[in-house]
Parts: structure tokens; sequence; C-alpha cells
């Protein structure tokens, strides 16, 4: 994170210490911070906290990398009683992780600081993908129209990180300071044991990203020469880096523009079909009841899942792949390479709605499968591999996988993919605790590799898992930087390494981002103050071609292109309720599915169809590859509708 810093802590206190000398190996106090929220009403004496090493750190024959582990015990939870006393809150840290397991490693919190706008707005990091190319050696015969080829690509050698979000520089602190917590105080080795004492009028509370800075016990209490006080030693500023190393936020001359005002007629503003409007009769059907499938309407829809998928092959084949909800053998496997469901997928033709083939593919996550990619080919995940396919179903190329799949980006083209593969960082045990206390996974290590359209890997990096996915155009890199007070930024990294803004905009929720065909964005926002959902989707120079402000019942847009007919699909599910005051949490909650076809070129609605019986999950839509047609999947049948010329 850029702008972070240590200054020195220099403070005094009676401790009875005895004159100690500071070890040669020592350097300087760890930055940690919480990974979960602490509230003294909430928390028991002898239980567990965790802390998450912010920036690397070497001594006292510990190395801990950022991301690292350390493990504190709660000695004291008194919250304020009814006598209006204070509560108190005593933590002891002796543990840490020096490598994969923890080992013990006594420090004491020296002082506690937090940043509401810090806190808010940490995305984590993105990679910048590097090219061989520099500006103005762009390989001969290739004009900027075709900048994105193949031939460029094979140059690209080099992933770095950056910080995805911004961190207010650390202030001055001193041994005892609660820097942005109102009204706790804190002593050091004034709980039991030892431990650092953290007391206030009113209930302690720390929230989640609270920045610790620990000091190891031999030398947190070291008495002054020519002093009959203890005094905490004087600490030199950290020469460790961030984890990754994580540049600084690329600073550019002058503030970018904000988003461009939505004008025909390059630009549509986008309107929902009314809600009570008739649903569109489709031009016809093909049922899958038989083939096992079965519409499972009561999961969970806080997001969108991916338990189907539609994707058309061809003018005239249809792959159709889903979880039957079969139970899985997993032949007394327990590692995390264990299948956990199984997709059963069905190849129709569809002139004469038969089935032409069945595969099954076991997976050993619920993340997606299966992608379209041009040339009516398609990428799948199964099995610990990443395939791909021709249009008749023969295997042509596969890239084992060296750990669960983290997650797949596609540039809109095909001819560039990144993906992200988890590695353990964690012992068993460990990985236990931090499970038990998050309620989800914890930060793992990540290989970040860039793949052609071959599966060829070009490059590749290591990271830790927080990373924001990159978003890819076919002229280079979309990256989204959080800034102070809501405000973010959109900059294109070129294939050619070229930066430039794009926009810069404020959103009262963190942003979302995602490519398609023919080479557009879409961006996903919050209204300020309102906070009401909005979504643009833009062109690579930052233009808007469509601007819409989707009504408060809808959920999970989504976009799919199309590079033959220049066209573009944009979903949205209507729910029963008003999402900005209630969130829907089954599937029988929703309502139905509106699809709307617009022409890439201005944003120009086409055609919009509504289909009842909707499923929650991101691709139950396709598109022909003519463009001519629309494919969505609704109850127990695959309805297909003409989409006009444009």
């Amino acid at each position: 994170m850029n702008g972070l810093r240590i200054t020195a802590i220099v403070g005094c206190m009676w401790l009875g210490a005895a004159y100690a000398q500071q070890p040669a190996s020592y350097d300087g106090p760890i930055r940690a911070e919480l990974i979960k929220s602490l509230d003294v009403r909430r928390i028991q004496a002898g239980s567990p906290v965790f802390a998450r090493v912010t920036a690397d750190w070497t001594g006292l024959g510990c190395t801990l990398r950022g991301g690292a582990i350390i493990e504190a015990k709660v000695e004291i939870a008194q919250p304020r009683d009814k006598a209006k006393n204070g509560s108190q809150l005593a933590l002891s840290f002796s543990n840490a992780q020096c490598g994969t397991e923890m080992a013990p490693l006594d420090l004491v919190l020296a002082a506690v600081w937090w940043s509401p706008d810090d806190s808010s707005t940490l995305l984590g990091r993105y990679p910048i993908i590097r090219s061989a190319v520099r500006p103005g050696g762009v390989p001969a015969g290739l004009d900027d129209s075709k900048a994105v080829s193949s031939q460029l690509f094979q140059s690209m050698n080099s992933i770095e990180f950056q910080a995805s979000g911004f961190s207010a520089p650390i202030p001055p602190l001193h041994a005892r300071d609660t820097y942005g917590i109102r009204g706790v105080k804190l002593r050091m080795g004034g709980g039991p044991g030892g431990s650092s004492l953290l007391s206030s009028n009113h209930d302690v509370v720390l929230d989640q990203h609270t920045q610790f800075l620990l000091l190891p016990r031999s030398v947190a209490f070291v008495r002054t020469a020519g002093s009959s006080a203890a005094s905490v030693s004087a600490v030199a500023a950290t020469k460790s880096k961030p984890a990754s190393s994580v540049q600084t936020v690329p600073a550019f001359p002058h503030s970018p523009k904000e988003f461009e005002a939505c004008s025909p007629p390059l630009c549509s503003v986008d309107t929902s079909v009314a809600a009570n409007s008739n649903a569109n009769h489709p031009t016809w059907s093909i049922a899958i009841g038989s083939l096992g499938y079965a519409p499972r309407m009561n999961r969970d829809i806080s997001q969108l899942d991916n338990e189907e998928s539609l994707i058309w092959i061809g003018q005239e084949q249809m792959l159709v792949a889903f979880n039957p909800h079969t139970l899985v053998h997993r032949n007394g496997m327990t590692t995390i390479d264990a299948p956990v469901r199984k997709i059963h997928a069905v190849l129709l033709d569809l002139p004469t709605r038969q089935v032409v083939s069945t595969t099954d593919w076991e997976l050993s996550d619920s993340g997606r499968f299966l992608w379209q990619l041009p040339e009516n080919r398609i990428l799948v995940h199964a099995e610990n591999e990443l395939r791909v396919y021709d249009q008749h179903l023969v295997l042509t190329s596969r890239f084992p996988l060296a750990g669960p799949l983290g997650f797949v980006r596609i540039s809109p083209n095909g001819e560039l993919m990144a993906i992200g593969i988890i590695k353990e960082r964690h012992s068993h045990d460990l990985h236990r605790k931090l499970l038990e206390a998050l309620d989800h996974n914890p930060e793992e290590d990540a290989d970040i590799l860039i793949l052609d359209k071959e599966l060829k890997s070009m490059t590749q990096a290591t990271t830790t898992s927080d990373l924001m996915p990159p978003t890819l155009l076919n002229e280079g890199q979309v990256n989204l930087l959080a800034q102070p007070k809501m405000h973010y930024q959109l900059t294109m990294n070129t294939w050619e390494n070229q930066a430039s803004p794009l926009a810069r905009f404020r959103s009262a929720c963190t942003p979302e981002l995602s490519s398609f065909a023919p080479d557009l964005l879409l961006v996903r926002t919050c209204s300020v103050p309102a906070g009401s959902s909005e979504f643009r989707v833009l062109r690579p120079d930052g233009r808007v071609v469509m601007h819409g402000r989707p009504n408060p019942q809808e959920m999970g847009h989504e976009a799919k292109g199309n590079i033959v007919s220049h066209t573009f699909a944009l979903k949205a599910m209507r729910t029963a309720s008003d999402r900005r005051h209630s969130v829907a949490s089954h599937g029988s909650d929703l309502v139905d599915q509106e699809v709307r076809v617009y022409r890439a070129t201005d944003g120009k609605r086409l055609a919009s169809f509504r289909a009842e019986a909707p499923v929650p999950s991101h691709d139950d839509y396709s598109l022909a590859p003519d463009g001519a047609q629309l494919a969505i999947l609704s109850g127990e049948q695959i309805n297909i509708y003409s989409i006009p010329a444009n």
C-alpha cells in the first residue's frame, strides 16, 4: 500500500524491567492488522484472536512474510456493566507463523491505529501485465487495430503488482497510542502475564483492519542508561517492504475526467421494461427435464451461482451443463482436491432437438466452470485442469492446475487469459482455526499465470489471494484504484506498457468490472449519496456507450457480447421486493428475468425479452454465433428468441 511508513515509537512508563540491550537481529516493530472485528461483548477470556502481518519482517530467529498469521489470546474480556464501570480487553501475543507452521514468538502490543477511510477502501492489489515491447516498438506490419495480436502477446514477459486501494500514512505513534480509536487507552504489560490492556468507559470494539504495532518482549521494555525508570526503546523505521513487492499507485499529472455524459447518437440511456408488461413468447423451446435437469428454486440467491451454463457451439448445436445434484464419490479423498460436485454436460442438435453426446465433469469447487471462446471453442475447468474443446467437442489443449482455481479472466477476442491458482499457505491445523474464526477461507498465496489462446504459459508471478483479478480488453488491462471519500479511478495499461486514465468517479459501493465482446467494459457502481445501482458500458477509450439506472427490484446484472454481429446482451433478474431494503434469500423470490440486446456501436436497444421461472445462475443465457438468436434457461426448458436485425 502506498504511503505506509513506521515512525519511531518513543514513550516512558515504569515497569520494573531489567536493563537489556536491543538485539542485533531486531528489525523494527511488526506491523499487523486484525482479520476480523473484535468486540469485548462477543468474545470470552481464553479465545484466540488472529492478526495478519502487513509487511515482511525478520528478527529473533523468525521470518514473517506479508500475510503471515500472528495468534493472540484473550486474557480479559470485561464489558461495561450496569454500574457504568468501564470495559477491559487484554491481549497476549505468543505465536506467529514463521514459515508454514506456527512457532513461539513472545510479542507485546505497543500501539493501535485505525483509519475508517483506509479500512473502507482497502481493495487489495492487482497484477500489471508487462510486455517486452516498449512504446514505439510494436512489431513491424502491425497497425494500432492489430496491436493486440498473438505476435504482441508473445512478448509478454513479467507481472508486477500494485495497490488497488489507498492507505493513509501511519501517524507519528508513541508507545500506548490508540490513534483513531476514540476513548480507548492502552497499557503495555498492564494485563495478566504481561499482556497489553485496552480499556474504555464504553465497550472496547476494534474493527476489522485495525492496525497493530507489535514489539518482541525482549526489546519492549528497556531500561535507559542513567535513568531509574524503564522506557520503551526507540524503534527505527522498518526497512521491510509490503508483501509481493506492491508498488505505489501511479500518479497522473492531471486529474482524469469524470464519466462523460451519455449523449445520443453515440450513447443510449437504458431503462427497464415495465414490470407489468407481458413476458415474451419464445420462437421455440427445448425441454431438458428428461436430461436429468431440475431447477433448485430454494437455494440462496444473495448472489448468483454457477450451477448451470448455456453455450451456443456453432449455429446448430448448444451445450447445456448443470449440476444434477447426485452423490459425488470421494473414494476416501479428504484433501482440497477432492471433488465436491459433478457437472453433467449435454450437447444438443438444435434442428432435431436430439442429444448428440453427454459427458460428466468433476469439480473440487463451486466456481465458474465453462467459458465461450472465439471460433466456436469452449474452455472447461474440470478435474483440476483447464481444457479447450473445438466445435466438435474434440479436446485440443489442456493445462494442469497446481492447486485450486481462483479465477479466469479472458480478453474479449480470446487471444489472452489470466488465471489465478491458490496455494495453501497454512498448516492444516492453522487453516482449520482460521476457517472457524472467519467463517470463510483465509488469505492464501496465489500464482498468477498469463496464457495464450492455446493455453501456453507466457509469464507468471506469485502474490496473495486478496488479489483483484485483472480485467482484460483487447488493447490492454483496465485497473480500478480506490481513493479517499468514495472516489475511484479507472486506468488503462496497454500491452505497449503505456498507462492512461479513463475516468474518475464516486461510488457508494465497491465498483465491479467485467469485459465482454466485441471489446467493451461493464462498470457497475452505486450513486452517491442515494446508493442506488448504476451501470455503464464503456469503450476502451473510456467513452460511454450506454448508461443505465436499474429499478430497485433488479439484481444480477451481467453482459455478454458477440463479435460477428457487434451486439451485446445485458441480463437482469427481478425480485419480488425492493433490493435497497431487503435481500432476496431464495430462488423462489425471483419473479422473472429480462435480457436486453443492444447494438455495440451506439448502445441502441434492439430487443428485450422477459422469461419467467429464472434460475439464479451467471451463465443461464447465451447469444448465437451470428447474433440473430438468444437462448435463456427458464424452468425446465431452454427458450430460444429471435433478435431483430440491427
